[in-house]
This record gives structure tokens, C-alpha cells and sequence, in this order.
């Protein structure tokens, strides 16, 4: 049985390299990559050039390499049965879900070799636009610190003061005018020493001028009651902000304390209290956690694959790949739809016609959104453009939930109607 999948994932890799569908795709990916650092404009710094292009240039490259995914496998199936090539494959002594899973393992390595070229090719070009020619030793320094790393939170310990909560919504902290906020941080045992630590925090204020900066001050001691750091100028509200902080010891306690001392225009500023302030530690090093990154993008890939062969198991060519791009459409729309509401006004329709249909619109976006795949959890675009850790529990998680659970229903529903399919009469 083993055999016989490895043959059919052979002949399937071989169809697709002599497809020019194959050559316009890796065109493709090649020049929407090396054109990006032409196309982008950061805020002027290395750091945020870099976070743009991880951000456009990664997420350009799943895009593409997901439609060609749901595609590829769309026709895999489809294709062949429409041109008779499979009436020749299914006389022979093979079992529908070798076919099946042939196919599958034939386009997922079409996908890791797309994936690792897209990575290959981001991961150098990131390298080529930090060289040392470009940037100062103090950027790269602060670019390698900053973003070039792979960062875990670390959550304060429980608050003193309880937070206070303004009406209904998040609980927040309020630091009115020359007012004060403690937070109280235990640095990780797996610290090393001499690492970069920063000091994480976003606000909001009380004006109606959102982005209007506020002058603040940040003082953080340590559990020697030793002053470690202070700083004191205008941030900007909404935006997320990072003090790079004096290296730790493993275990110590840092008191981060801020000061409200905006005199020109005083105002209240609010720090959510799950949120507001946090500490960032390296956990890893950039290149792991790239790679990671690509692994969760692969297990999305298995998923798409997993979705194309099964439409196209069931239905002709032009019907599969409308049936999985629109499956993949209410996958990205669902989690967004699903808290919005969809009622008519009364003008427009009677009361309890606007009801009805509100009540069904609900109905089908609730149920879309309960059997589709949790995409957003997996998404690496959350995680590596900012520095954020990926864990390798998400990973597994990821590999389990799309690939495994998702695809292996997917795999069984294919299976299942592809092997009750009539080769004798064309796909319907």
C-alpha cells in the first residue's frame, strides 16, 4: 500500500513540475518578494522597514501559496477523470484512498518546496536589506534586540489596588493627572543573563484628540530597592511603545512605576489591566522562530489540499475550485461576520420579515462559523512580524487541528464519494 501512494505521489509531483502552472507560480512568488522592499515605505526606522516587509512579504506569499494549494488540488482529482487519465489508474488493483492520499502527498510536497523556496527567498532578502553596508552598528544592534528575535510576555503579578472598571468593557487602571501606576514583574528563571528585557505598554487618554502625546514618566527598580531605570518624555496613546531595560537576574523583581506629568494639556490616561504594561523576554532566536512560522503556514497548506481534493473528488473542475474558494471565503469571513448584526430596517421590510431574516443570516454564520477551521489562531502574521514566540505547542496544536482533524474528515469524505464515483460517465 505504501508503494503504491509513494508511485501515485510521484506521478502527481511529476504533472505538476510540467505544468506551466507550476513555473507562473513560483514567477509569481519570486517577484512579489523581491519587489517588496521597492514597493514598502516603513516609519523611517530599520525596525519597523523589517516588521513591514516580514509582514507583507509573508503574508503575500501564504496567499498566493494557499489559492494555488486549493487549486492544484482541486484539479488533481477532477482533471483527471474529465480527461480519462483516471479510468486508467482505477482498473488497476488501487484503493481509492491511495489515490486519495498519492495525491495528497504529492501536492503537500509541491507545497514545502513553494514554502521553503518563499521562505528561503524572505529570510535572505531580510538578511540583504540589514547588511552592515546599509545599517549603523547600533541599528543592526537595535534591530537584532528588538525584532530579529523571538520575544515571550511576561504578565505582572496580581495588582495591590484593584483596577477600576469605566462603566462596562475592559478593566482599566486610571492614572489621573500626577497620579501613579505600580506594576510588579518576577523576571523568568530562563533568563539569561545580560539578555535584553523591555518594558512594554500602550495607554489611553481621556482627551478627544486620540493621538494626542502625553508626557509620562517611567521609573522601574528592582528588589534591591536599587533605581534601575528612568526616563521621562511624550507618548503617543493607541500605540504600542517598548523601554529597553538594564539586563536582569534570573528570578529578580522589577517595580515599574508611571507617572502621569503632562502639564501643557492634562489629561487621564488609562492602561488596560491585562494589557497595559508587560515585560518582553528573548525566548529564542529569530531563525527558529521563523521556521516555526513556516510550519504553521505549511499545516494551513495541508488543510487547504485536504479541501481542494475533496471538491474536486465530488464534483468537475470549474464547480470544485468554486466550491473550495468559497469554503475558504466563509473560513476567513466567519469569525468576522459572526458578531455583526444583520437586521433590516423596518422601512425596508415588515418587523417580523427583518427578524426572520436577521435570525437566519445569524443561523448560517453561527454554523459556518462552528465547522470551519479556527484559521486565526494559527495565523503567523500575529506572531513574527512583532517578535512574538511561537511555541511549538501552537505548532503541534496547528498540525493537529487543520491538518489532522480537519483534513482527516475531509480525507474520509473524499475517500468515501470518490470511490462510489461512476468513471464510466463524465463528472458532473
Amino acid at each position: 500500500m505504501l508503494t503504491r501512494i509513494i508511485a501515485i505521489s510521484g506521478l502527481t509531483l511529476r504533472t505538476a513540475i510540467r505544468s506551466r502552472v507550476f513555473a507562473l507560480l513560483i514567477a509569481m512568488v519570486v517577484i512579489c518578494i523581491a519587489g517588496l522592499p521597492l514597493a514598502i515605505k516603513g516609519d523611517g526606522t530599520a525596525a519597523g522597514q523589517a516588521q513591514l516587509f516580514m509582514h507583507y512579504a509573508f503574508g503575500l506569499a501564504v496567499f498566493l501559496l494557499s489559492i494555488a494549494a486549493a487549486w492544484a488540488a482541486a484539479g488533481a482529482v477532477s482533471l483527471e477523470v474529465s480527461g480519462r487519465q483516471m479510468h486508467v489508474l482505477v482498473t488497476k488493483p488501487v484503493h481509492a484512498a491511495e489515490i486519495w492520499l498519492g495525491k495528497w502527498l504529492g501536492l503537500m510536497t509541491i507545497n514545502l518546496v513553494m514554502l521553503g523556496l518563499a521562505g528561503g527567498l524572505m529570510y535572505g532578502l531580510l538578511r540583504w536589506t540589514t547588511r552592515s553596508a546599509v545599517l549603523s552598528a547600533g541599528d543592526r544592534a537595535s534591530l537584532r534586540e528588538e525584532v530579529l528575535t523571538a520575544h515571550s510576555l511576561v504578565t505582572p503579578e496580581p495588582p495591590a489596588a484593584k483596577p477600576v472598571p469605566p462603566g462596562v468593557g475592559r478593566a482599566m487602571f486610571v492614572v489621573p493627572p500626577a497620579g501613579t501606576q505600580s506594576w510588579s514583574f518576577r523576571v523568568p528563571e530562563r533568563v539569561n543573563p545580560g539578555d535584553a528585557i523591555f518594558l512594554q505598554f500602550q495607554f489611553a487618554t481621556s482627551r478627544i484628540e486620540r493621538q494626542m502625546p502625553v508626557t509620562g514618566s517611567w521609573l522601574i527598580g528592582a528588589d534591591d530597592a536599587q533605581p534601575r531605570f528612568s526616563t521621562q518624555r511624550s507618548f503617543t496613546p493607541n500605540v504600542s511603545h517598548a523601554l529597553k531595560l538594564p539586563p536582569a537576574r534570573p528570578g529578580q523583581r522589577l517595580m515599574v512605576t508611571y507617572k502621569n506629568t503632562e502639564t501643557a494639556t492634562p489629561a487621564t490616561v488609562l492602561f488596560a489591566a491585562d494589557a497595559g504594561a508587560r515585560l518582553l523576554i528573548r525566548e529564542s532566536s529569530f531563525e527558529s522562530n521563523f521556521i516555526r512560522a513556516l510550519l504553521l503556514a505549511l499545516a494551513r497548506l495541508a488543510f487547504f489540499t485536504a479541501l481542494g481534493l475533496t471538491a474536486g473528488a465530488l464534483f468537475s473542475f470549474p464547480v470544485a475550485v468554486f466550491t473550495a474558494f468559497a469554503f475558504l471565503l466563509i473560513t476567513g469571513l466567519s469569525g468576522w461576520a459572526g458578531t455583526e448584526s444583520m437586521m433590516i430596517e423596518g422601512d425596508l421590510a415588515p418587523a417580523w420579515l427583518a427578524h426572520l431574516l436577521d435570525a437566519a443570516t445569524r443561523g448560517v454564520i453561527h454554523v459556518a462559523h462552528g465547522i470551519t477551521p479556527p484559521l486565526a489562531r494559527f495565523e503567523p502574521l500575529n506572531f513574527l512580524p512583532v517578535g512574538a514566540f511561537i511555541p511549538w505547542t501552537l505548532v503541534g496544536a496547528a498540525w493537529g487541528i487543520l491538518a489532522l482533524a480537519y483534513g482527516g474528515g475531509l480525507a474520509v469524505l473524499g475517500i468515501w464519494m470518490f470511490s462510489r464515483r461512476e468513471m464510466g460517465l463524465a463528472a458532473n
